[in-house]
């Protein structure tokens, strides 16, 4: 493993911590040193990346993606049959390329959901051992969920499938994690309320306050956190009554109930460029009108609740939902986009995509800073991105990206054919 030296520029290396004119030294895939370029000396033999005039980041993370869908199709319905036919090499294959834009557009680590079997699992392991090139990856393989909840009715009830993803009362939602643990889980993810598909309701509960401690407790026992889809009020509250680590989407939550999640100190997921993006693209892909102003109404109250939550001091992890066909891979910049658009400033925008993220997965020790004995994940970006967040948006932007100190740049290059 060659090590490296990133020279000049603008290094972000936390917040609050910018060096101009900064230096990132990487030796066996660790950084070694950050600080003032004029401070330090590059040992000998090491590479040298010029990143003036430059931004140089924190690998960036998303935390909540749905890594085996298909990015092909440009409509939900040809995307829903895909789903339901789909064997599991293609899918698997589906997931890498998704990987790989992911990685292209500077995101060195994914949260993946879940999405009904272990490739995912599969895939984060060919990564960390080498075979193959991509994001750290933390998977839910399957996401847990009530008899005719949301999830469940996604899928016709003659879809074949391992009963990893279904639980009925107390009894069994413990044991569903037991089972995910044993497959190889980073995390648990739960729905706690209906979703925003056709013929769904979101403000259906899905599981009791019982049920739901019941997965918290043993996904803690285990050392995994728990991920709660909830978008209702309501489901939000049962979901803090038991103790769940994160809120994902959180559409409907309220003054109170933020500071709640405040002093609990749980996250938010906002998700909001998955509303965006259908808002924009919905209808051409194939969104009824009736879906459209569903998600138009969700995207208002995510909007909302994004403001009440930093109002509260809610600590917030960037996460897009990007599944391929209403809103894709290599697009994640857009989530960070929205952020600032609605009060944030780029290095708090900055902040929820590297530390705070970071924090939520429980890898606030290895990624998501510039700091001596993190990981090398790197990413350079073209410009001031503390003054133009949108720079994050256009992959031209993208001069490097480094993972655990090997820039994946010539590769990224390579098969860009591949990833457009």
């Amino acid at each position: 493993m060659n090590d490296i030296a990133i020279e000049g520029g603008l290094v972000w290396a936390a917040p609050g911590t910018h060096h101009v004119n900064g230096l990132v030294v990487i030796q066996n895939g660790i950084i070694t040193y950050v600080g003032p370029a004029d401070d330090a000396a590059v040992p000998a033999g090491t590479r040298r990346i010029d990143a003036s005039g430059c931004t140089v980041l924190p690998g960036l993370i998303d935390a909540h993606v749905h890594l085996t869908t298909n990015s092909d199709h440009d409509n939900v319905v040809a995307s829903a049959v895909f789903r339901r036919q789909v064997t599991k090499p293609a899918k698997l294959l589906h997931g890498l390329r998704n990987a790989h834009r992911a990685l292209a557009a500077g995101f060195t680590t994914l949260r993946v959901m879940g999405h009904r079997d272990v490739g995912e699992i599969k895939l984060r392991d060919f990564v960390e051992r080498g075979p193959t090139i991509g994001p750290r990856l933390l998977v839910s393989p399957w996401w847990i969920t009530m008899t005719n909840g949301h999830g469940d009715r996604s899928y016709p009830p003659c879809t074949p499938r391992r009963r990893r993803d279904i639980a009925d009362g107390v009894d069994e939602c413990g044991k569903l994690v037991r089972l995910q643990a044993r497959e190889g889980a980073d995390f648990i993810k739960v729905m706690v309320s209906g979703g925003m598909s056709p013929a769904e309701e979101p403000h259906r509960p899905n599981y009791t306050v019982a049920e739901l401690t019941a997965i918290v407790e043993e996904a803690h026992d285990l050392d995994l956190r728990v991920a709660a889809h909830a978008l209702s009020i309501d489901d939000i509250r049962r979901s803090l009554a038991a103790g769940v680590d994160s809120i994902e989407h959180g559409s409907y939550l309220d003054e109170p109930t933020a500071k709640e999640m405040a002093e609990r100190g749980s996250y938010l997921v906002p998700t909001m460029a998955f509303d965006d993006w259908c808002q924009r693209e919905g209808t051409r892909r194939g969104l009824t009108p009736e879906g459209v102003e569903d998600l138009r109404d969700a995207h208002d109250r995510t909007i909302e609740a994004f403001a009440i939550a930093r109002q509260a001091g809610v600590r917030i992890a960037m996460g897009t939902d990007s599944s391929g066909t209403l809103c894709p891979f290599g697009a994640h910049a857009r989530e960070l986009e929205l952020y600032v658009e609605h009060g944030m400033t780029p290095e708090e925008a900055l902040t929820t995509a590297t530390v705070t993220a970071a924090e939520l997965l429980g890898r606030e020790h290895q990624i998501g800073k510039l700091a001596v004995g993190f990981a090398g994940d790197v990413v350079i970006v073209s410009g001031d991105v503390l003054s133009d967040i949108r720079l994050l948006g256009d992959q031209n932007n993208i001069t490097h990206v480094l993972t655990a100190g090997v820039d994946r740049s010539d590769y990224l290059a390579a098969a860009a054919s591949v990833l457009s």
